[in-house]
């Protein structure tokens, strides 16, 4: 291991506190080599960091709980992303109604500066609890035994930076659980950049480390979590608890919602009016998409296709066939910033939702268009049948002509007002999917 790895365990070890400092020595060391290049000692540094958690009940008297809830990400820069949609949604509902028994608390961190609090977020919410002077934004988060952290945010080259601050709550017996959207980067590399790739791996392993319990936003990525926990690092249920809930979706409330751009307003796109909403990205499906369609306009298909979502990565010549495209502004329509109001105007106004994605952690424009009941043509993926069922068109063609083919019957049902709906689907509420979060919060309190 590096010479700074170690003189780094040894910080840690120290700033854990504890009597022993071998063995606070060893925890820190074994985490380190866990989470920075060998998984295999994950389940030694588990046990090690496990033995520094204080077998003293929480003192009586004590203040309420804290939930810290990590908006790392979200608090710097909310990009829209579905990811970002789930966390500024679960933290409003918890920060309105909070667990039995808790303050919720947003933190965050950098890669380089510690967890401290982080302003209410939305920062107008009016339901935040009231902070002493010595949790106001900015200061440095203090832990009791029995608090709970939730890594909600997806901070993948931030929390393998910040093992020092979790290895001294551990050993103050703070609880740790983290929401698994994907696993993605791990399961397609080549859909990711070596820097994500490797940040990824990082978290996973600090996860492994320092989770209690791991919370995936689907059965499907339950599974597929624990597949990868006993394979790559040894841990079985018995070790690290993973478990699934709901995500929520409803409508905008549109009292409180700013008004769109003047450009935006009244907008109506010619129908059959199809849309696919998700950052632009590799595996989302958007050029196959574009093959089919530009197959169908070929041939005279009359169809509109309206994206919605911004530019990721390695996705150049997406980027330019949208905005160079023969139809844009006629058929093809790419809005790569529209904020909650427009989404909602364009989910009521759509004949159709298309989602091409080759993989995914739960299809959130799934349930987002159920609320309307509209026609869903979907990739065959397991995690999008758990969601939709049989409310769904599903489809496997893997290249354009067979798309073009399989999307030309479905627009055929849809004229005939004989394509599946998803009026069977009965999206949660996103009070209700906190709801389930808050379960799963107290459960693991109970614990401590």
């Amino acid at each position: 291991m590096r010479t700074r790895s170690i003189r780094k365990a040894r910080h840690d070890a120290r700033r854990a506190g504890v009597r022993s400092l071998s063995q606070a020595l060893k925890a820190a060391v074994l985490q380190s080599a866990a989470i920075w290049g060998a998984p295999r000692v994950a389940r030694a540094a588990r046990r090690a960091v496990r033995a520094l958690d204080p077998a003293t009940p929480r003192p009586s008297g004590s203040r309420r709980r804290q939930l810290l809830v990590d908006v790392s990400i979200i608090a710097a820069h909310d990009a829209g992303t579905g990811i970002q949609r789930v966390v500024r949604s679960l933290l409003a509902q918890l920060l309105r109604s909070p667990p039995a028994g808790f303050d919720v608390r947003p933190v965050r961190a950098t890669r380089k500066t510690p967890y401290c609090y982080a302003a209410p977020f939305p920062a107008s919410h009016a339901n935040a609890p009231h902070r002493s002077a010595s949790e106001a934004p900015g200061e440095a988060v203090r832990v009791e035994n029995g608090d709970v952290f939730l890594g909600l945010d997806l901070t993948s080259r931030i929390v393998p930076r910040r093992q020092r601050d979790l290895l001294a709550w551990k050993r103050q017996g703070v609880r740790c659980a983290f929401v698994v959207y994907d696993l993605l980067p791990f399961q397609h590399p080549h859909w990711f950049t070596p820097r994500a790739r490797r940040s990824f791996r990082h978290w996973l392993s600090t996860l492994t480390v320092h989770a209690d319990e791991l919370w995936c936003i689907s059965r499907t990525v339950a599974r597929e979590t624990d597949a990868l926990m006993q394979h790559r690092f040894g841990l079985t249920n018995a070790d690290i608890a993973i478990r699934s809930f709901d995500l929520g979706a409803e409508t905008l409330d549109r009292a409180h919602a700013a008004p769109p751009p003047a450009s935006d307003r009244h907008r109506d796109y010619p129908h059959p009016m199809l849309l696919m909403v998700g950052t632009i990205e590799p595996r989302k499906g958007h050029a196959q998409v574009l093959d089919a369609l530009d197959a169908l306009w070929r041939d005279g298909a009359d169809v509109t296709l309206v994206v919605v979502g911004a530019p990721g990565w390695h996705v150049e010549p997406v980027v330019q066939r949208l905005q160079r495209h023969a139809q844009g502004g006629r058929r093809l329509f790419w809005l790569h910033d529209a904020d909650d109001a427009r989404l909602e105007d364009l989910y009521a106004q759509a004949d159709g939702l298309v989602m091409a994605s080759e993989a995914e952690g739960f299809g959130l424009p799934i349930v987002e268009a159920a609320r309307y009941g509209k026609p869903l043509f979907l990739r065959d993926l397991d995690v999008f049948r758990e969601v939709a069922g049989e409310q769904a068109t599903y489809f496997r063609a893997t290249n354009g002509d067979a798309l073009a083919r399989e999307l030309s019957d479905w627009l055929a049902l849809l004229s005939a007002g004989a394509a599946p709906t998803s009026d069977a689907i009965e999206p949660i509420t996103w009070s209700a999917s906190a709801d389930q979060l808050k379960a799963l919060i107290t459960a693991l309190a109970d614990t401590a």
